[in-house]
């Protein structure tokens, strides 16, 4: 576990596992041994008890400047697996038609949670190497897919409280859950790194992205006003 402070900020605390895994594959072995070594690597991210995910998926909405007690960062795989998931049926509810098969349906869930999860993830660790952010991709990763909170939250309050005319609930839902998420987001990555031009383009580039994505989703699966 570090603990960092920067002048004028708060403090992160971020407990990862990373420090205590060291990643042995042999050089010359089995495809058994190899598929082992893989697997001994990855297990501990997903080896997180059931009864603490809530907590944990709380805590994504929580800022840590507000909340003193969501400060922890977990370095874990099986919440933001879980969180990924509920996204990616909730668009499937929402992408379903009549015109679409089944495989092109998930396809399209799968770009849209899983491949953005992805790929959110590395753009942030890119910025983060060249702004010489303190985080690793592991737990870029996790804060990531914990973010994906609000997009459930958003879409799925947005879709039981839906106004035809009207998109304001949907905005005023984007500001409170979508805002609440992006915002712990932005401010872990803001402690954690140095020199003020650099927090402003990498935590402005993350928010950006990160709330475009939510408001396209919106319209192009759950309102189908864009083609996918």
């Amino acid at each position: 576990m570090v603990t960092m402070s920067h002048k004028g900020h708060s403090i992160v605390t971020i407990e990862s596992i990373d420090s205590d895994l060291e990643m042995l594959l042999p050089k010359q072995g089995s495809m058994t041994d190899y598929c082992y070594n893989i697997c001994s690597f990855i297990w501990p991210y997903f080896s997180v008890a059931n009864y603490k995910l809530p907590y944990r998926i709380l805590s994504s909405l929580a800022p840590p400047v507000v909340f003193p007690e969501f400060r922890r960062v977990h370095s874990d795989m099986k919440g933001p697996v879980w969180v990924v998931t509920t996204l990616a049926l909730i668009l499937l509810y929402g992408i379903h038609s009549p015109a679409r098969t089944l495989v092109g349906e998930l396809l399209i869930a799968t770009k849209l949670t899983l491949g953005y999860w992805l790929g959110f993830s590395l753009v942030a660790f890119f910025l983060g190497y060249f702004c010489q952010t303190c985080l690793t991709l592991s737990q870029l990763v996790s804060i990531s897919g914990y973010s994906l909170t609000g997009h459930c939250l958003v879409l799925l309050t947005a879709e039981v409280l839906h106004q035809e005319n009207s998109h304001s609930m949907f905005f005023f839902l984007t500001t409170v859950f979508g805002g609440l998420a992006t915002a712990r987001l932005v401010i872990i990555i803001l402690a954690r790194t140095p020199g003020p031009a650099q927090r402003l383009l990498m935590c402005s580039t993350l928010a950006s992205i990160h709330l475009m994505h939510l408001i396209y989703i919106h319209f192009a699966c759950m309102r189908k006003q864009f083609d996918l």
